[in-house]
């Protein structure tokens, strides 16, 4: 099979590489080694932000619920950050409906779509980009694509990702109907944050969707010296289970079942473009560090690939030197944010629940925190106005207790 570009991965980051390529009228063979539609690991929350920028996941019907607030506890549960908004601060998704959605999309614009195909190896040449698929078959291409993951195959065989850190999860989602949701969690779709939960650096979460709650725990691997003692990410999920009963925020008569688990990377990785290649999504390490959250990323990065390869593809040029547009261009949108926060990430770990008690005192400071932690703004704008709240309100923290 020939092409003019192979995507590898069907994720947001791909299937939106995909759509916008296709649209452009090149041939786009788009492959995942799973058949669609397939679970994935993930909390299932979509900054407004990404909704906005990509309308089409609304006239496509791909957005489960939206939520109108919730509360971020602090690791004692002694202090609360109470979030009640007149619009909705994060959309929920199914992401087994919405990645399918979005490859959907892709067909609909001119992707052809292989499922159930997994990349063994890559070969870039001079003349071309060939992957190689588990059943020996291969498919040639102009420029190549890796959304693949955060294992991903394209990122290791073509040298840009030898060595990676990874964040861990636990999680479920159950199925409980409409009526319990509103139940426990009210119309407005109530969510529940609980940072550093039995010390673990990291959160656990609870997010109600349309008729299910979606409840996790994540771990920041790169920072368990933060964690008072070493405990099995499981036995945390059946602890915070319990709790979450004990405090009615989900039906008593609930059975736990099976845990599922699941990785993210922690940090962009250092060079995410090469000779006719291309990195986007989990597969070049874009994630919010503090949420975990990477929908938005993989969708623009996706979205900013597409613009790159087509200048590529109509001028000829697959040099490393062009191709670096690319991180020019992702660097530009959200590279500065990610980088923020994972400066931010040390002093949260910190003073985590220092933090909690004087943010929750300070509406505008509650408001402008909610919308990063959903990556509805971008950090960098906003940088000295909430130093200065904080600042403002730990003097008056300070001089209360004094």
């Amino acid at each position: 099979m020939k092409c003019d570009i192979v995507v590898v991965g069907a994720g947001p980051a791909g299937s939106t590489a995909a759509k916008y390529l296709a649209k452009k009228n090149f041939e786009v063979v788009l492959v995942d080694k799973h058949k669609f539609p397939r679970p994935k690991p993930c909390g299932g929350g979509v900054p407004i932000g990404t909704v906005k920028r990509f309308p089409y996941v609304e006239d496509y019907n791909l957005i489960d619920s939206f939520s109108y607030g919730g509360f971020i506890h602090s690791p004692s549960l002694k202090y609360s950050i109470e979030l009640n908004e007149e619009k909705p601060i994060v959309a929920m998704v199914s992401r087994e409906k919405f990645d399918h959605g979005l490859v959907n999309i892709a067909v609909d614009s001119g992707a052809t779509f292989v499922d159930e195909k997994r990349v063994k190896d890559v070969h870039i040449s001079k003349e071309n980009a060939r992957v190689v698929l588990q059943d020996g078959s291969s498919i040639e291409s102009k420029m190549l694509v890796g959304a693949d993951g955060v294992s991903s195959v394209v990122a290791k065989k073509s040298g840009l990702a030898t060595c990676r850190m990874i964040n861990v999860c636990v999680f479920q989602e159950y199925l409980v109907g409409e009526r319990n949701i509103v139940e426990y969690a009210t119309e407005q779709r109530l969510c529940h944050i609980h940072l550093m939960y039995h010390g673990i650096p990291g959160y656990a979460w609870i997010f109600p969707k349309k008729d299910r709650f979606n409840i996790g725990v994540g771990e920041f691997m790169p920072y368990k010296k933060y964690a008072p003692k070493s405990v099995r990410l499981r036995d945390v999920y059946k602890s915070y289970f319990q709790m979450l009963k004990q405090k009615s925020l989900i039906p008593k008569d609930l059975g736990m079942g099976r845990c599922r688990g699941g990785s993210i990377p922690v940090f962009p990785l250092e060079k995410t473009y090469a000779y006719r290649l291309l990195l986007c999504g989990d597969a070049a390490g874009f994630i919010n560090p503090i949420s975990g959250g990477g929908i938005h990323f993989a969708m623009e990065s996706g979205e900013l690939a597409a613009r790159v390869i087509a200048k590529s593809l109509e001028s000829d040029n697959f040099n490393d030197k062009f191709l670096m547009q690319y991180q020019r261009l992702w660097k530009e949108a959200f590279g500065k944010d990610l980088d923020t926060f994972a400066r931010f990430i040390n002093i949260w770990l910190r003073q985590t629940e220092r933090f909690i008690r004087i943010a929750c005192k300070d509406k505008r400071f509650i408001h402008i925190a909610s919308e990063f932690l959903y990556g509805n703004l971008r950090i960098r704008d906003y940088r000295s106005k909430i130093l200065l709240y904080y600042l403002q309100d730990w003097m008056k923290d300070l001089f209360g207790m004094l």
